[in-house]
Order: C-alpha cells, then structure tokens, then sequence
C-alpha cells in the first residue's frame, strides 16, 4: 500500500466516513470497473484530470460513467478555455496519483487546494460512488451524501456542476 492510499484511508477513518473497500486486480477502464461497482452497490464515475493548454489552471470532473464527455460544452460551463487532459507530472504532484487511478479522494491533499472540481449533475442523484484510494488495485465505496456532504466539506473543496450529455442522446 502506498503512503497516499494510506492517508486515504486515514481520513476517512478520521471524518468518520463509512466506507467498504475491495482489492481487486489492476483496473485501467471503466469497463474493468463495471464488476467492482456491482460487488460493491455504487456507481464509478469517470475521472478526469484536465487543465487548459498554459496550464495556468487544474481541474478534476467526475462525470456519470453514461455520460460523454465534451470538452467544449465542459470548458464553456467551467468558464475555461478549451480543456485538455492534464500532464501526469501535474497529477503525480497535486493529486498524489497516476493515470488509472485518477479519485478526487486526492483532494484531501494540501497539494490539491487549486484544484477546481467540476461534477456532472447527474451524479447527485447516486446513492453510492464508488472510487479508487489512489491506486488502481482497490475501489472504495461511499454513500453520495457523504461524498458530496462530508468528505467534501472536509477537504474545504467546493464545486461546480455540469450537464453533460448522456450516450444515446441524439442531435439534430
């Protein structure tokens, strides 16, 4: 277990989070993680680690895993140039994680503090999130409320919600 995946696990401890957890194999996709949130009752959003091209900024969407995401209706309602994925230097050094891995649970950071985080509306609507403690080889799972209510508040981090389009929506 890494130090990160380990503060993780501490903070949760610490807020007093309730929380259920799975080793699993290493998992690249979302795809891989469709049986893990079914053991564990929740759903696993997309993660992504994004920034404009200068790099002034960072952000970390979570998105429904139904969701499609694109970056100019994305940027538009995060009132930020064009998006693009983030270096992994960048996600190594703000949110303690590497690519597969990406959890806003690296929001506990200090290093995270400017970190913007963006949330598909959609997923206010979950009962139980499910993401990874850092590393790709467990899955945590978490009530939403606590997500969004205490895990959150705890890492002083507020957000901004996003519509995104859902796959099979269709467009005249």
């Amino acid at each position: 277990m890494t130090d990160a995946e380990r503060a993780v696990y501490a903070f949760l401890d610490e807020t007093g989070i309730t929380y259920h957890s799975l080793s699993h194999a290493r998992v690249s996709a979302i795809e891989d993680c469709l049986p893990i949130a079914e053991r564990l009752g929740g759903v696993v959003p997309r993660n992504y680690f994004l920034a404009p091209r200068n790099q002034s900024e960072f952000y970390l969407l979570l998105a429904h895993p139904d969701s499609v995401f694109r970056t100019s209706s994305v940027s538009r309602q995060a009132g930020a140039s064009r998006l693009m994925f983030a270096p992994e230097d960048a996600l190594l050094r703000l949110l303690h994680t590497h690519p597969g891995a990406v959890s806003p649970l690296g929001l506990l950071f200090e290093s995270a503090k400017d970190v913007r985080l963006l949330v598909d509306r959609r997923l206010l609507n979950e009962e139980t999130l499910v993401f990874h403690p850092l590393e790709n080889t467990a899955s945590v799972a978490m009530r939403g409320e606590d997500f969004f209510g205490t895990f959150l508040r705890a890492v002083c981090k507020p957000y901004t919600l996003v519509d995104m389009e859902q796959k099979g929506d269709i467009h005249a």
